[in-house]
């Protein structure tokens, strides 16, 4: 089977990997000009995910009118912020095409969902699925068993991608709760940033497991307020990539907390990363969309204030830690 993939970062790679281990072909779209020469001269993507070669059944392009003329199934996976004007080349070349999205955030200026802002683009609502769960790029690229879940408005779109990614190594479930799974894909990120925080701040482990249950409590919050199911922050896509995320030596949100603990100014760590941040782009419509809803989320606001507003970790700490007694459930 053919399949085209727009985005030729970590993850982009990494499931190009995965397909083409099943047999599938595969056209990759890539961004940078340096980056698409180097793939071609060795297939090794030493930007975003070194050290794999690329075997032959992945081919590289930078038109996104030859990847969609490729294939009428395709998988996004370019940064949230840079979502809209991709697609946007293509607009209309997408709009009867099976499209899985594995971008995870919100979009910062309409605070839509991914999908939301895929079908808005494309026109295209009837064939968009969303992949989500605990799956670090590098281990899906190396093999290693992982556990992911596909959701879409109508079953029959995730059932469809459910059968082209499952395989021994890389179980895929489906869901009807779309909702779910998005605002559990995106929230993940911005928490693992407090993860981080308190791994470099050297707070324990009573702190973190406290950060990481206090952290569901609000995304299972505003997953609700959005219109989500509350039992899908309970499987893979919730707590499963939540803890992924928080706890894992992979993430490259946690790394950004690690930095902000050492004193480091935001702006200056994203300035000079390579890899995307996804939470560091996630926090601001959060915190907006927790505001217009009018969602308690004091672990959002505080991040939103340390990342955004320069707030010191320790005064952010004192303000956390004191608030008002509640119910566990409240």
């Amino acid at each position: 089977m053919k399949i085209g993939i727009i985005g030729a970062g970590a993850w982009g790679t990494a499931f190009a990997v995965h397909l083409a281990r099943q047999g599938h072909q595969i056209l990759l779209w890539v961004y940078e000009r340096e980056l698409f020469d180097t793939l071609q001269k060795t297939s090794e993507n030493t930007f975003y995910l070194p050290t794999f070669t690329l075997n032959h059944q992945i081919d590289f392009t930078q038109s996104l009118e030859e990847l969609t003329e490729f294939s009428d199934d395709i998988i996004i996976a370019v940064p949230s912020f840079a979502l809209r004007q991709t697609l946007e080349i293509v607009s209309t070349l997408l709009s009867k095409k099976r499209l899985l999205v594995l971008t995870k955030g919100f979009e910062e200026k309409n605070l839509l969902r991914m999908s939301e802002v895929v079908c808005e683009i494309t026109q295209n609502k009837e064939f968009v699925a969303v992949l989500s769960g605990p799956s670090f790029a590098k281990e899906v690229a190396q093999g290693f068993f992982t556990s992911v879940v596909v959701a879409s408005s109508t079953g029959n779109i995730a059932k469809y991608f459910q059968n082209i990614a499952h395989n021994q190594n890389f179980r895929v479930y489906t869901s009807e709760d779309i909702i779910g799974l998005e605002v559990g894909g995106a929230m993940k990120n911005v928490m693992a940033i407090g993860a981080g925080i308190i791994e470099g701040l050297k707070l324990g482990t009573n702190t973190l497991a406290a950060f990481v249950t206090r952290s569901l409590a609000e995304i299972k919050r505003l997953g609700k307020a959005l219109g989500a199911k509350e039992t899908t922050f309970m499987g893979l896509s919730g707590i499963g990539d939540l803890m992924l995320t928080c706890y894992g030596g992979l993430s490259r949100n946690r790394a950004f907390g690690i930095e902000l603990s050492k004193g480091r100014i935001a702006d200056e760590i994203i300035r000079n990363q390579k890899q995307v941040v996804e939470g560091y782009y996630t926090i601001n419509a959060s915190y907006t969309l927790s505001k217009r809803l009018k969602v308690d989320m004091p672990i959002t606001e505080e991040l939103y204030r340390i990342v955004f507003e320069g707030k010191s970790l320790r005064d952010s700490l004192a303000d956390i830690t004191s608030r008002g007694l509640k119910d566990e459930d409240a």
